[in-house]
């Protein structure tokens, strides 16, 4: 099999951040993502939004036969685009030579589910934007207090949405670039136990922001700790950012 490309990857972020991906190709982009420090930053800039974006509408049942009208655009426009690549670059081989179907519909196929990731992807950036501004909905605006003697220029503030049921958005500044293994986690503490929430990444200029998914209605504080990729159980250090609550 050939190698892919980097590029081909970071096509697969809004599908993988989505859960879009087949088994086989969720652990290709994996595998990938372990030595693309790109790919890894990206997704950690754009988790918050995904993270939060099951919250942004109230959850319907989709109409009856949605599914199999979705499914015949696909297919239709996979055989369209098969028909046209055959016309414009080769002829049709020998029917006994032609391989199955389902293999000459593969590649096409996938340029819909492509399309519909990078759609979705811009929902899930938007909503990002709309979340992190303002308080039209009723909630607050926190400010966060920084462990200055370690994050000497870290600012921050949590963004509850409501009366913190459906969680908040915690944004910060001034945040060091964690290079190699580390990430930032968020935790929220209640009622004595720590509770582990999302990782997440800041850019070249020290801002990030995460989602904090969990009902925050009888937390105590929103904190933030440096910790190995992939996230931890238990905090490994003492908090340098909390939210009081």
């Amino acid at each position: 099999m050939m190698d892919r490309d980097h590029t081909s990857y970071r096509e697969e972020i809004g599908a993988y951040l989505l859960g879009a991906l087949t088994d086989d190709e969720r652990e290709a982009f994996e595998r990938h993502m372990e030595d693309c420090v790109e790919c890894r930053a990206e997704i950690e800039q754009l988790r918050p939004a995904a993270d939060a974006l099951p919250r942004s509408v109230e959850q319907v049942e989709p109409p009856a036969g949605l599914k199999t009208a979705l499914m015949e655009v696909v297919e239709r426009e996979a055989r369209e685009a098969v028909a046209g690549e055959g016309e414009q670059t080769w002829a049709a081989p020998p029917a006994r030579s032609r391989p199955p179907l389902r293999e000459r519909l593969r590649l096409p196929s996938l340029r819909p589910a492509f399309a519909l990731g990078a759609l979705l992807l811009g929902l899930v950036a938007g909503f990002a934007v709309a979340q992190l501004g303002g308080d039209d909905d009723g909630g607050r605006t926190v400010v966060a207090t920084v462990d200055q003697e370690r994050i000497p220029q870290g600012t921050g503030n949590l963004k509850v949405e409501g009366d913190g049921q459906d969680g908040a958005i915690l944004r910060v500044n001034g945040m060091p670039d964690l290079r190699g293994r580390e990430v930032y986690q968020a935790w929220v503490q209640r009622d004595g136990m720590i509770i582990p929430q999302p990782t997440f990444e800041v850019g070249p200029d020290g801002s990030g922001a995460v989602a904090v998914p969990e009902d925050l209605s009888d937390a105590q504080a929103v904190l933030v700790t440096r910790e190995q990729r992939g996230g931890a159980t238990a905090p490994s250090e003492q908090p340098i950012l909390s939210v009081p609550l």
